[in-house]
């Protein structure tokens, strides 16, 4: 079998100067949008608005100080159901509604507590704040379940007729 060779180039290039590009913008129309912020006026400083923890802050892990072994540590962080959710379990089992198993699943019925890594200690506790639409919706979905369940037994009974 035959392997292929490969020629080496027999002329060589020179380099060549780079030319001199100048910063100045490009002819033509100017950018649309509002022009880039310069510096600030001389004797004020520029003021940095950072906010942290709007997404995620209660479920991941966070620098926190330890004030039982004295160092900042990343949490460790546990999840568990929240008293809201184990009552609508305990309520909708004893219907054997198919939405019992919802607050294992979603972020309202959860608490979060951050543990310090080093030391376990308990460093914080957060829990999902339950905003007036998803109390709106669990009152709707448990009103439902309590009316909808022995109507459908009803209709049940009646077509065995049992009653």
């Amino acid at each position: 079998m035959d392997t292929p060779t490969m020629d080496t180039p027999t002329t060589t290039t020179k380099d060549t100067a780079m030319e001199d590009v100048s910063l100045q913008p490009p002819p033509g129309p100017p950018p649309l949008g509002p022009p880039p912020p310069g510096p600030p006026p001389p004797g004020q400083t520029p003021s940095v608005r950072v906010e942290l923890g709007k997404h995620g802050e209660v479920e991941g892990p966070r620098t926190q100080l330890c004030s039982t072994c004295n160092t900042t540590v990343w949490t460790t962080v546990t999840t568990s159901t929240n008293i809201l959710g184990w009552v609508w379990f305990l309520l909708c089992y004893c219907f054997c509604c198919v939405c019992a198993l919802l607050p294992f699943y979603l972020k309202p019925y959860k608490k979060f507590e951050h543990f310090c890594p080093n030391c376990g200690a308990l460093l914080k506790t957060t829990m999902s704040r339950c905003t007036s639409t998803t109390i709106a919706i669990t009152v709707i979905l448990i009103f439902f379940c309590f009316i909808m369940f022995p109507f459908v037994i009803y209709i049940g009974l009646k077509y065995i007729g049992l009653v």
